[in-house]
């Protein structure tokens, strides 16, 4: 019978499962939106550190208990103003992060059903496979028709998993892909039909750790050598160049307009964000030809 791992206290944000002790389970769990909070990170950074040393874990599987959405995106109201203790952390050091996940002695998969945007999307995009419901799942990086840099690694996995002209499409364009299209494109592994999608992938995590260790995590190791993953540099200056957008005049503007057509509240603006994000600019501009 599944059990809860221990210790852990983030049960809010995110609920830590043991199937076995070679196969764990991870599901987002804040709604409505599942927004992605420094909480969240914190929570993630401490199942990291239990991953890296647990010794015996071979896979974990990230899913969401929110109806809609994976992670929505990063809290845009998340700052400094807001307290921090010893279970919230600060997003500077994401790129570490990133590469330690990356890293782990443990095959992460993600699960996605609903809507995995923005700082959610790179998260995905870290872990060594995705797969997506065909009916359900969405994937995008608005960042840049938000008026902001990609600041959280999407510029440096979608040219690698993509191609850089469809990486040039997904980040520039910041259109929702479902999961149909995201894995003609190589942004996920698989789309897989809604109904099947939890069967799927749990045969394939019970799959895996039914293997030895040792092989699974030299292969892992073998295809990062070869591959290549992202450099720390780039990373931490995408978060330079992102927290920088952030004071750019236009897009304080271009965030005023979108909190004023709703965007981080349950509604349309979340649930087809593609197509709004087109119309603050045309509510700022008149025609978005006009976009500074």
């Amino acid at each position: 019978m599944p059990y809860v791992a221990e210790p852990w206290s983030f049960d809010d944000v995110l609920k830590l499962t043991k199937v076995s002790s070679a196969y764990w389970r991870a599901t987002f769990n804040a709604p409505p939106l599942n927004l992605f909070t420094p909480r969240t990170y914190a929570a993630l950074r401490t199942l990291v550190e239990l991953l890296e040393n647990d010794g015996a874990v071979k896979v974990i599987v990230f899913d969401s208990s929110v109806e809609d959405y994976f992670i929505a995106h990063w809290d845009l109201t998340a700052g400094e103003d807001k307290p921090e203790d010893e279970e919230t952390a600060p997003i500077f050091d994401w790129a570490n992060f990133v590469l330690r996940l990356a890293r782990l002695p443990v095959v992460s998969i993600a699960e996605v059903r609903g809507r995995t945007r923005g700082h959610g999307s790179e998260f995905v995009l870290a872990c060594d496979m995705r797969f997506g419901s065909i009916e359900k799942a969405i994937f995008a990086q608005p960042e840049a028709a938000a008026g902001v840099h990609c600041g959280g690694g999407g510029i440096e996995w979608l040219p690698r998993l993509v191609n850089r002209s469809r990486a040039l499409e997904i980040l520039l364009g910041g259109e929702d892909f479902d999961a149909t299209t995201a894995a003609q494109y190589g942004y996920i592994n698989r789309a897989i039909k809604d109904s099947e999608l939890s069967a799927f992938v749990d045969n394939f995590a019970r799959r895996i750790a039914g293997f030895d260790r040792k092989p699974l995590l030299e292969t892992k190791r073998a295809v990062n050598d070869r591959a290549g993953l992202p450099r720390l540099t780039d990373l931490l200056s995408s978060m330079q160049d992102f927290v920088r957008s952030c004071t750019w005049p236009e897009t304080m503007k271009r965030m005023k307009t979108l909190f004023e057509m709703g965007i981080q509240q349950v509604g349309p603006v979340e649930k087809d964000m593609g197509r709004h994000l087109h119309e603050a600019s045309i509510k700022m501009y008149g025609k978005t030809e006009d976009a500074q």
